[in-house]
């Protein structure tokens, strides 16, 4: 039992080492007619899995995480993909948004962090897939190719389910 639970440590670090080298998640929300996304910059990565974000109260994905907590954040870059579930909270305690404010945060608000109109997303982790390929989007095609070739499955890197 003490293996499977410092096995579950090591993926949880990894998966959160993987996300916190990508700036930017497409955040997806139920919207009126259905799931939509959209780009939001991480401002921060818990030790959990947890990611915060910042947006305006009256943006629309403040309403739509107000109305449905279900979400999903996807983080790519060219050696890592990751698919991060859970639940979205408003948070608008302004010590909070005072300790993740910074100075890229405020070039994208006229107000400041103690506005009702700044807000924060906090992505509580139930669930995370993420895959890795050392070697990057051509490894990945040299892999798909030589597998191709030789008749065999190609091995694109590591993946793994993680709950959280």
């Amino acid at each position: 039992m003490a293996h499977d639970k410092a096995a579950h440590i090591d993926e949880v670090e990894k998966l959160v080492e993987i996300i916190k080298d990508i700036k930017i998640a497409m955040l997806t929300t139920h919207g009126p007619d259905g799931l939509e996304s959209r780009p939001l910059s991480v401002t921060e990565v818990g030790n959990d899995a947890d990611v915060w974000f910042f947006t305006a109260a009256s943006s629309d994905v403040a309403e739509q995480v107000s109305k449905d907590q279900e979400v999903n954040a996807a983080f790519s870059n060219d050696k890592s993909w990751v698919s991060l579930s859970g639940k979205a909270n408003l948070v608008t305690d302004v010590a909070k948004k005072k300790e993740l404010w910074n100075s890229a945060v405020a070039a994208f608000f006229s107000q400041e962090p103690e506005s009702p109109e700044v807000v924060l997303i906090q992505l509580k982790s139930d669930s995370a897939q993420y895959w890795e390929n050392p070697g990057g989007v051509l490894s990945l095609a040299t892999s798909w190719v030589k597998g191709k070739v030789a008749g065999e499955p190609a091995h694109p890197g590591d993946s793994a389910t993680v709950d959280l």
